[in-house]
């Protein structure tokens, strides 16, 4: 595994705070999971 900056959980979270979505972790002792859910909004134009 490389090294990181470790901006990569901050920046995904902004972005899908942004589009209404949400963010979430588990902790388990192999390690973390982490899914997102976005809105399902679609806009007539």
């Amino acid at each position: 595994m490389g090294d990181g900056l470790g901006l990569g959980l901050a920046v995904s979270y902004a972005i899908i705070h942004e589009l209404g979505g949400q963010l979430t972790a588990e902790n388990h002792a192999e390690g973390a999971r982490f899914w997102f859910s976005l809105p399902n909004d679609f806009l007539e134009t």
